[in-house]
């Protein structure tokens, strides 16, 4: 079905009316009334990632504020995983098709976050989402947080810039300063619930149960940047890695697409860990259970980076700065130049720092 012109002016004149109905906005002042909220809600972007970068800011709120009842809104691909790392006392979940303006499902999902009598409201996206920036002004929260953007106001009545050139990992810490919130205690790990991990580690155990045979996690799945690492590129330096090292292979990536595990499977020439994951969850236990950890800047590199795992990024020229986190010491990042052979030294080289020092990385 086509939409005319005129059907685009309407819909956009009732936004606005809509807008100018619903803006009530009071004074508010930080951080105080922040930390005097009785509800803070946060709304997820619908990444996985996103929700990473959150995850200790959440937490910390839990800790510090225990009177503070939070709420988080994510899609239902990642609850999961929200379940899995997340401290929140209610989690309320969307698809994706409810994230549409002026439908029906839409304009439910408004009436449930009405009910839910928010003071406070984070959006954790970093990019324009007028769906979402729609939702925090219907909620009824007084005061709404957000990363800048043009069209902001009035849907975010307190808009956060951070510096740019920071790892996305980073940028939310960035907010809490803004804020005027220390963040003192705050941790930048995040932990798998004990019974999941213990649950992973003898999934991995009855599958690889000799001594000195190190799980090599690997992740084939799509980049960040939308520029992947060839897979046989990732398959050539694990099976060189193999060559010099006891392994075994653990295939893991989020969302899971068991096409291209299947395919990529093929062109490894050491044992691989015959697991799949039940859920999202479930992977990220599975990963937390690995000794290294090779993968492109895909989902799970980020949270790899997280867990603690030793870690290191296949990266391209596309992947920028904003995506290495330079400053964890057992992450590395390798990259190859473009009509150059692979440097199997530097490689190595890599790979011996970060299983050096994946006993001596704080929590």
């Amino acid at each position: 079905m086509t939409v005319s012109g005129s059907d685009k002016s309407f819909k956009s004149k009732l936004l606005s009316t809509f807008v100018g109905r619903m803006r009530k906005d009071r004074q508010f002042s930080l951080p105080g009334d922040i930390t005097d909220s009785r509800r803070i809600l946060f709304v997820d972007s619908g990444d996985e990632t996103d929700l990473l970068f959150a995850t200790p800011v959440i937490n910390w709120f839990h800790d510090q504020y225990p009177h503070i009842k939070s709420t988080l809104l994510v899609i239902g691909k990642d609850a999961e995983i929200a379940k899995s790392i997340l401290k929140i006392n209610t989690l309320i979940t969307y698809e994706k098709k409810q994230m549409k303006l002026f439908k029906a499902d839409y304009l439910a999902l408004v009436r449930k976050l009405k009910g839910q009598k928010i003071d406070t409201l984070f959006l954790l996206s970093p990019r324009m989402s007028l769906e979402r920036q729609v939702l925090a002004l219907a909620c009824g929260a007084v005061t709404r947080i957000g990363f800048s953007h043009p069209g902001s106001f009035p849907f975010i009545n307190c808009e956060i810039k951070t510096r740019e050139g920071r790892y996305e990992g980073d940028r939310m810490f960035g907010l809490l300063d803004c804020l005027g919130l220390r963040g003192a205690g705050i941790k930048r790990r995040i932990q798998i619930p004990e019974s999941d991990s213990l649950h992973s580690r003898q999934l991995i155990h009855f599958r690889k149960p000799e001594k000195g045979r190190i799980t090599v996690g690997i992740d084939p799945g799509r980049s960040k940047s939308r520029h992947n690492v060839i897979p046989e590129i990732l398959a050539y330096l694990a099976n060189n890695l193999a060559g010099r090292r006891k392994v075994k292979f653990l295939i893991l990536t989020n969302p899971w697409d068991e096409k291209l595990i299947n395919k990529f499977s093929l062109d490894l020439k050491s044992e691989i860990i015959d697991l799949i994951p039940t859920n999202p969850g479930e992977t990220l236990s599975l990963l937390a259970q690995c000794d290294l950890f090779l993968s492109g800047n895909t989902n799970l590199f980020h949270f790899a980076v997280a867990l603690n795992v030793p870690t290191v990024g296949i990266f391209t020229k596309y992947d920028g700065r904003e995506w290495i986190p330079d400053h964890i010491a057992n992450v590395k990042i390798f990259k190859g130049t473009k009509g150059e052979r692979l440097s199997l030294g530097n490689f190595f080289t890599l790979v011996d720092e970060v299983l050096a020092v994946r006993d001596k990385v704080p929590l």
